[in-house]
């Protein structure tokens, strides 16, 4: 018999205190939110005394792919009606780009979002066989301990909770469930299409599996729990490990790394980022970072480019055009990063070519040989403000002022970009 742990929804709505919440069941119509929101529906009034203030909601996510679509949303309809649930039909388009699995449920996760708001809870209807599929799907794939881990119970999404309650239940369990309740549900003629890979190992791998062991499912989804668990242990010690390796400004002292571990090491660096690698893509990086040690390489990514200085690792934004314009006295001036003021109106220029400033001691100093005796980063040379007055350059942030000139300049670079001088 179905269940909804207790525990885990007591501490969920305990959590939100007298705030009013809303829990939220992801319901398709098939066997699975069939069951779920039958179940939950049930254990409503067992709910509302532990917070009184809780509505019970649907949202179906109409993806207007199949033909049928539109069948399903009033089979929805019909079943929230008979239980007084209100139903929420969010349409959306799916991308035809890239994977369409990837991308309906991109879709689907962009519809839960605008209507979730902070502290509720929505329930989804994964089961045993779903966590045994994502297993072998990645390891077929090719996938680490964390992949490996299969489909957490529990995630945030922005402000709100994902919870699936039905983890550790096979399907089998929640076909008998519905006979019982005598539920009606759809069947989405795509999970037969074994051109999806995700079909294939449901149909082809993993049902003629449990005709030889019946308990395989449930054992692959309990294997993928104890490896969450590990999981969670190893992936705090190696944020431990990681931020003794880590600058204070943020980027990653590569010389620190235990030798023959720095792929790993720089892998787990760039996910704090969100940013995440193809093996050839890595294979570059790598080539990039302990190749050539004397220069300050960049690699550029869609929405990021990586940096290699003072044998350290930074993680920047895409570049952008430098700023230029008028600066009006004691106003900030908002540039590409940061910001720049001054006491008297001057013009921000772009980087100057051939420039030589003059220093305090009497003597001029080529401008590029001056930036790399200030150390500055390649990143924001371009990206200091050059200040004019007319035709003659007297400042350069806060960093350097002409001798002859008076006047006050006051520089904020942001945190966008880092700025740092060893």
């Amino acid at each position: 018999m179905l269940k909804l742990d207790s525990n885990t929804l007591r501490s969920f709505l305990l959590d939100a205190g007298d705030v009013p919440i809303s829990i939220w069941v992801a319901y398709s119509g098939g066997l699975d939110s069939e069951a779920l929101l039958h179940l939950v529906s049930s254990e409503l009034e067992s709910i509302q005394k532990i917070h009184g203030n809780v509505c019970l909601k649907a949202i179906h996510v109409h993806h207007g792919v199949s033909a049928n679509a539109d069948s399903w949303v009033e089979h929805c309809r019909h079943s929230c009606g008979s239980l007084q649930i209100p139903l929420v039909v969010e349409k959306v388009t799916v991308s035809s780009s890239g994977s369409f699995e990837n991308a309906a449920r991109d879709a689907r996760y962009q519809a839960f979002s605008k209507h979730l708001q902070a502290r509720d809870v929505l329930l989804q209807a994964h089961h045993a066989n779903d966590q045994a599929e994502t297993l072998l799907f990645r390891l077929e794939r090719g996938t680490g301990l964390k992949g490996m881990a299969g489909i957490p119970n529990i995630r945030q999404l922005n402000e709100a909770v994902i919870w699936r309650p039905l983890l550790h239940y096979s399907r089998s369990q929640l076909e008998e469930y519905a006979a019982l309740n005598q539920l009606s549900w759809l069947e989405d003629e795509s999970n037969q299409d074994q051109s999806y890979r995700r079909n294939f190992l449901r149909h082809s791998v993993l049902s003629p599996w449990q005709k030889n062991n019946v308990e395989i499912a449930a054992r692959l989804s309990s294997s993928a729990s104890r490896i969450r668990q590990e999981w969670q242990v190893v992936s705090r010690l190696v944020d431990l490990a990681l931020s003794s390796w880590c600058h204070t400004d943020g980027s990653l002292l590569l010389n620190s790394l235990p030798m023959g571990e720095e792929s790993y090491w720089i892998t787990v660096f760039l996910n704090k980022s969100e940013i995440s690698l193809t093996s050839a893509q890595a294979d570059a990086l790598m080539d990039m970072l302990f190749s050539d040690v004397g220069k300050q390489p960049e690699y550029r990514g869609a929405a990021f480019r990586l940096a290699r200085r003072n044998q350290r690792l930074y993680v920047l934004p895409l570049e952008r055009t430098p700023s230029v314009g008028e600066l009006v006295p004691n106003i900030w001036f908002h540039c590409a990063f940061g910001k720049i003021k001054a006491d008297k109106p001057l013009t921000l220029k772009v980087r100057p070519i051939g420039e030589s400033i003059a220093l305090k001691n009497g003597f001029h100093r080529p401008l590029k040989k001056w930036l790399n005796d200030q150390k500055i980063p390649t990143w924001w040379r371009d990206h200091l403000p050059y200040l004019y007055d007319g035709e003659r350059l007297v400042a350069i942030g806060d960093l350097w002022n002409h001798p002859d000139w008076q006047g006050r300049v006051e520089w904020e670079q942001g945190s966008e970009l880092i700025f740092c001088l060893d």
